[in-house]
């Protein structure tokens, strides 16, 4: 089997899955060996292999990993179109608030949307907090329950790494998982629809 050889050190997120991707799926390579010096970019790498069913292995050399990806099923990541129709929607919460104007209203405004994201028949697959949205899933206890509960019935809760480490926040989100936004272009583009509160 032929492995593809990728020096990503130093490389910022997305690049490195960005790499990875193109060289197993796009030019339909077998497996990938990746160098890397950067604890995020190597837990980005083993996200995207769950997230792609890719058998995963590393070794740790001093700061530095050496991780290989291997396709199973290299046709399985290509999205079609019909596919894409038929998927549920995505929502995008990019404020802390629903709507434009900020404050108490849009405040009572988010949560109820989140409350009767719990209500309505047709629930979408993720959650996806970016910019100044990373805040709900870190502060406000009613969204972040409400998340919880979205979660506990398969709904996938993204929050922006970068966001996050822009705001203080990385240490403190309290719902879902932290997220690159490899994750958030592909949930985007895979999504039936965006809905942005």
């Amino acid at each position: 089997m032929t492995i593809v050889e990728l020096d990503v050190r130093g490389l910022p997120c997305p690049e490195p899955i960005v790499r990875a991707k193109r060289a197993l799926f796009d030019e339909r390579r077998p497996a990938v060996r990746l160098r890397v010096d950067s604890r995020v970019t190597r837990d980005n790498l083993e996200k995207f292999a769950a997230t792609k069913k890719l058998d995963y292995h590393e070794t740790q050399q001093g700061e530095e990993w050496e991780i290989t990806l291997t396709a199973r099923e290299p046709d399985a990541c290509a999205a079609t179109i019909e596919q894409a129709a038929a998927s549920p929607p995505v929502v995008l919460c990019t404020r802390a608030t629903f709507g434009a104007p900020s404050g108490e209203l849009g405040t009572i405004l988010i949560r109820a949307f989140f409350k009767t994201l719990l209500e309505v028949d047709r629930r979408p697959s993720r959650v996806i907090f970016i910019n100044e949205g990373v805040k709900l899933a870190c502060a406000d206890e009613a969204v972040i329950d409400y998340c919880g509960k979205l979660a506990q019935g398969g709904v996938e809760v993204i929050s922006c790494g970068t966001c996050l480490d822009y705001f203080g926040l990385l240490q403190q989100l309290k719902v879902g998982r932290v997220g690159n936004m490899f994750d958030i272009a592909s949930a985007l583009l895979e999504a039936g629809h965006v809905v942005e509160p």
